[in-house]
This record gives structure tokens, C-alpha cells and sequence, in this order.
């Protein structure tokens, strides 16, 4: 990617609701259509060598950049956008 531009991502994840993965995954496995919940930890890593924008990678309601803040909730998604130095 050219210097300058940025990645947006979301990624589905489990970390919230692991009470969800494995219906989740049937789901999908059923309808032919693959499939990878990732945890932060996972997701985190393609992120390296980027600068990650405030507030970093978190779950989907706490990535917001107006106030006030969106009513927490649990999330089924880590997010983040990051500049290319």
C-alpha cells in the first residue's frame, strides 16, 4: 500500500460472545461459506508496521470519533484504522 493511504478493518471475533462461536461457524459451514473468527490477539498483527489511529483496535462501539459516546455494548467485531508511514 502507498504511503500515505489507510487500512480500515473489521474482523468478525468470538471474544465477547463465546457462547456464539460454534453456532456461528455451523451457520456459515451449512451455507458453504468460510469462515475465521479471530481474537485481538490474532487480528492485531496486521496492524504491524502501520500507525494505528485513535483509539486503536478495539471492538466496533469503541471506535468512534465524535462525542458523546455510543451506549457500550458487546461487540462480535475488533476494529481499527491505520495510516501506512
Amino acid at each position: 500500500m502507498p504511503a500515505g493511504s489507510y487500512l480500515v478493518l473489521s474482523h468478525g471475533t468470538a471474544d465477547q460472545h463465546p457462547e456464539l462461536k460454534q453456532k456461528t461457524e455451523s451457520a456459515y459451514k451449512r451455507g458453504a461459506i468460510s469462515l475465521r473468527m479471530r481474537t485481538r490477539a490474532e487480528v492485531a498483527p496486521f496492524f504491524e508496521g502501520l500507525e494505528l489511529v485513535e483509539p486503536g483496535l478495539v471492538t466496533a462501539p469503541e471506535w468512534y470519533r465524535e462525542e458523546p459516546a455510543p451506549v457500550y455494548e458487546r461487540s462480535g467485531f475488533h476494529v481499527g484504522v491505520a495510516r501506512v508511514p
